[in-house]
């Protein structure tokens, strides 16, 4: 739904523009990764940057932040003219950026992390009450709290990207780059990023938000910069334009059926009656690497022909829930009996074992976990799939076969791929998804485990993806369905499970609860709880 107009910046500090692009191009040989881009960023505004994975966004942030130089044009900040030697030439003038991807050190303090990023405080001895105050006051200003004493790994990432936020305004920032910032924050957490983000407004700073959520773009976003193919397509005010028209201008065409889904009105659950059961949880308890508690005596049910989506902060237990489901790991306590397996059988419960018995899992982390960036897409396909007769027979692979079946996967999943010996690592994060998908749906699982399947990926690939873990439901599949974004668990639950703080909310059909509730129980409200179903 879109959100009322934001309060902008007083028309005084909005006349100077921050940044602005003059005709940039920038090349990586005979591929033109953008093309001509002019645009301005006023101070107290805040700009969605916009568009399809590979649509040459990272390049635009990339050119901001000082990792690249352009080939043509030129850049302004402040209105003065400015060529990025570095990162930290670009940081010194007063660009700060959040990526994605947090870069923390998990075993140091939040403090520690922040001074890291210091190096102006030089190998010596540095006024410890000093820094501490400034990051307080810095803190205070945006309304949120910070424990500076903890590890980061005992932090939930709302905090961490807090830790990130402050690494940044700690310099005399101008400009904020944040790259996909709510793909990680529950309800909650998300509203109290846009406060903060209004805050940052009032003082006048300039904010570039990338993101692929539409919620984000209108609830807090005065203007949207729309990138396709290299170029920027469009530079409109939000109040101009509505979800339809802003997903036109990203994929440069019409497609009802993903504005079906953007609406909310796409493709019902199932069937209410659950089909056969195939597998159960009883009592589960699990902990995490360090010995703190992940999950507490969590019993559910696996039906056949189901999603269960499984909801939560990130950090919630989510993680070492599907390593057990997978079988990586066995319970600290309590069973999981899965497709015939138990975890308390000592030499049965094993990935390999669960694989044979109908299981396949698309990871959380897909470039850690999922696939080798380094290998052709035939050899990635390969890594699940040694036991498969018709691909490796009396211990030889049969080359031309594999070659052929990823050959027919490229096509069927839509992958932007030369063919079977394209370099993983030289794909869009969306086509890599899109792949280990592919090759986990291969041979039809009983099972499906999922985690975060959308996280970073534009609306069109989100949309195809989704349809296939609703085809994998239509095929008598149990799905299970790992996600924070609490739009995409409404899209596809048949029930629905919370965890928060280690205990588990529900799981409840998706008829017997509501949004809000959801989102409640991902904050670790027990108000409103429901009886499971």
């Amino acid at each position: 739904m879109q959100g009322e107009a934001p309060v902008s910046a007083s028309q005084d500090d909005r006349r100077a523009p921050v940044l602005a692009f003059e005709g940039v191009t920038k090349r990586f040989g005979a591929v033109v990764a953008a093309r001509d881009v002019s645009f301005q960023v006023m101070a107290g505004e805040i700009v969605a940057l916009v568009g399809e994975n590979g649509a040459g966004k990272s390049t635009v942030v990339n050119l901001i932040s000082g990792v690249l130089r352009p080939d043509e044009g030129r850049l302004r900040f402040g209105g003065d003219p400015v060529d990025f030697a570095s990162p930290n030439d670009a940081v010194r003038r007063g660009v700060g950026v959040v990526h994605q991807h947090y870069t923390l050190t998990p075993t140091l303090s939040a403090l520690n992390n922040i001074v890291l990023a210091m190096p102006e405080l030089g190998l010596g001895p540095f006024s410890r009450k000093r820094l501490l105050a400034r990051v307080a006051r810095i803190a205070d200003d945006l309304g949120f709290g910070l424990d500076l004493s903890a590890r980061i790994d005992q932090l939930d990432v709302a905090h961490q990207q807090r830790v990130e936020i402050v690494k940044a305004l700690l310099r005399d920032v101008r400009l904020l780059v944040l790259d996909e910032p709510t793909a990680v924050l529950g309800p909650a957490d998300r509203r109290q990023f846009f406060d903060m983000l209004a805050r940052l407004r009032q003082r006048g700073v300039a904010i570039v938000l990338i993101t692929h959520k539409l919620d984000d773009v209108f609830s807090i976003c005065e203007r949207a910069l729309v990138m396709r193919g290299g170029a920027l397509v469009a530079d409109r005010p939000t109040a101009q334009l509505d979800r339809g028209e802003l997903v036109e201008l990203m994929i440069g065409e019409r497609n009802p059926a993903l504005a079906l889904e953007l609406a909310g009105t796409a493709a019902p659950a199932a069937a209410d009656s659950p089909g056969a059961t195939l597998g159960w949880i009883t009592g589960l308890t699990l902990l995490r690497s360090d010995g703190s508690l992940a999950v507490e005596g969590l019993s559910l049910s696996l039906h056949a022909g189901e999603i269960l989506a499984v909801a939560g902060v990130d950090g919630n237990g989510q993680v070492e829930l599907m390593r057990c489901l997978a079988g990586l790991d066995r319970p600290d306590a309590g069973e999981v009996e899965l497709l015939g397996l138990s975890s308390r059988s000592k030499g049965r419960w094993s990935p390999r074992a669960l694989r044979k018995a109908g299981l396949a899992h698309v990871p959380a982390d897909r470039r850690r976990s999922g696939i080798l960036e380094g290998r052709d897409l035939a050899d990635n396909h390969l890594l699940c799939r040694m036991d498969d007769p018709g691909l490796v027979r009396g211990g030889f692979i049969r080359r031309r076969r594999l070659r052929d079946i990823v050959a027919g996967l490229i096509g069927e999943f839509s992958v932007k791929a030369t063919g079977p010996g394209n370099r993983m690592g030289a794909l869009s994060g969306g086509n890599q998804q899109k792949l280990v998908l592919a090759r986990e749906l291969t041979g039809g699982p009983r099972v499906l485990l999922v985690a975060y399947p959308s996280r970073g990926l534009d609306v069109r690939t989100t949309h195809f993806l989704h349809d296939r873990l609703r085809a994998a439901r239509r095929e008598g599949a149990a799905v299970v369905l790992v996600s924070g974004d609490l739009d995409e668990i409404w899209l596809l639950a048949d029930r629905i499970l919370v965890l928060a703080g280690g205990h588990g909310f529900g799981p409840v059909t998706k008829a017997r609860t509501t949004p809000a509730q959801i989102g409640g129980w991902m904050a670790g409200h027990r108000d409103s709880e429901t009886q499971a179903a």
